[in-house]
């Protein structure tokens, strides 16, 4: 089983693309963006101007980029160097994406830090961040080749939006890199260096000390509202979360029951391991499918504490489709472990059996009263003879004088148990007096 990236996708990542995509005119945009992308032409801008990683060109480096690559499932991208003062590293492409690692990354971070950062990379990969990255920088460096022409569309929350997402899915990639190194310290000194610990700064740093940093950072913004708005008015259009926001979220995700599943499952690649990992189920699109289906499909993700609950008495549902599903007692879209109970709610009608054993000592009529008016009496008393009626009362109704719609001998009314009105499969008791009326000439 591949490792899946969902399992470790960030909430806000989820959550920030959803809403990227709901903006009116997105759609748009992305559709002009995609007529004048090309991917060649960014292979040629680093095969022209950049240094091409290999086994032969600064192998030290480019062999770090495989092992994270198996780990994460990917296959090896490009990678290159670029001539820059600014310690950066970045991810563009879609088919064939490729990682930009600049020479001043080298002069901020310890060779022991540098897979830390190819895999925060190889984690936008694994996540397919890479084509929303490469528009969401041209659409932020103020790129309008492919906005012309487009009407009225405001950009200017679109901009935002890709900010937002941009910045959030750096909490994915962290988290990517946390899962390849085993641990979060790594990610954490990352973080360090980029606020401003550089290698050849010769004094110690006090991890802790930085976590307490962001914990106050945390607090200052979360109880106070004017420091909220401050902070989205500061950094609205920044492209990155804070140094010390991503390495207290790394901290979190290491703690989590999740994270050691999967790095339980990296580490060892177990059918054992693999049962620990939980599943995405999502609920909602598994709602009036057949009933036989969606407890195979459960099955197939590996789920074996699985329960199907009849109902008989749902209105507008068709026979043998799901109407509810509960995970764990929960009816919610999430993830789940494979040994969750399932307890999936079906609809199916009672059958004639089950229903005549609801009413013992009665007989069914499968017509209304309407069904037997008209009709000779004799006929109608022998048919409910037929059902088991025994108590029959056979009285005369004189017809009256214009005789519209009346026949002679024809049931004028039917009254069975002192109900002269009844609907189709009405339960009656056995020894239920029958009266009919007929009509007669006078």
């Amino acid at each position: 089983m591949a490792l899946d990236y969902k399992l470790y996708l960030h909430d806000s990542d989820k959550a920030a693309m959803a809403a990227l995509k709901a903006i009116p005119g997105f759609s748009q945009v992305m559709k002009a963006f995609m007529k004048i992308w090309s991917e060649q032409q960014f292979r040629l801008i680093n095969m022209s101007t950049n240094l091409h990683l290999n086994n032969n060109q600064m192998a030290k480096y480019y062999n770090m980029l495989p092992p994270i690559c198996e780990k994460l499932e990917i296959d090896v991208p490009e990678l290159f160097v670029e001539l820059d003062v600014n310690p950066n590293a970045y991810t563009y492409g879609d088919t064939k994406p490729f990682i930009v690692i600049t020479s001043g990354l080298f002069e901020t971070l310890p060779d022991e830090l540098i897979p830390t950062v190819l895999a925060h990379e190889c984690g936008h990969i694994a996540c397919h961040h890479t084509l929303y990255t490469t528009m969401g920088r041209a659409i932020l460096n103020g790129a309008s080749s492919f906005v012309s022409g487009l009407g009225n569309i405001a950009m200017y929350p679109i901009q935002l939006a890709f900010a937002y997402w941009m910045r959030c899915s750096e909490f994915s990639a962290d988290r990517a890199a946390i899962i390849c190194d085993g641990t979060a310290e790594k990610n954490t000194e990352v973080m360090m260096r980029f606020a401003g610990y550089d290698k050849d700064i010769m004094a110690k740093a006090n991890v802790e000390t930085f976590m307490e940093q962001a914990l106050e950072y945390k607090s200052l913004v979360n109880n106070n509202a004017w420091n909220k708005t401050l902070e989205f008015i500061l950094f609205q259009n920044y492209d990155h979360p804070l140094n010390a926001v991503r390495a207290y979220e790394g901290k979190e995700w290491e703690q989590s029951e999740r994270y050691q599943n999967i790095l339980e499952y990296v580490n060892s690649k177990s059918s054992e391991a693999e049962k620990n990992l939980p599943v995405e189920v999502v609920i909602k699109k598994m709602l009036g499918k057949n009933v036989t289906d969606i407890e195979t499909k459960f099955l197939t993700m590996g789920f074996m504490n699985i329960e199907t609950v009849r109902n008989t008495e749902a209105i507008k549902a068709k026979e043998g489709n799901v109407i509810s599903i509960m995970v764990n007692g929960s009816t919610e879209d999430g993830w789940y472990k494979r040994s969750s109970e399932v307890v999936i709610e079906y609809f199916e009608a009672k059958t004639e059996e089950e229903i005549a054993l609801e009413h013992p000592g009665e007989i069914k009529v499968g017509e209304s009263q309407k069904y037997f008016l008209g009709r000779n009496y004799e006929e109608v008393k022998e048919e409910l003879e037929g059902l088991g009626f025994k108590n029959f009362m056979i009285k005369e109704m004189a017809m009256s004088k214009i005789g519209w719609g009346e026949k002679e001998n024809s049931v004028a009314k039917i009254i069975i148990d002192d109900k002269c009105q009844f609907k189709k499969n009405s339960w009656f008791p056995e020894e239920a007096e029958v009266t009919i009326y007929y009509y007669v000439r006078v």
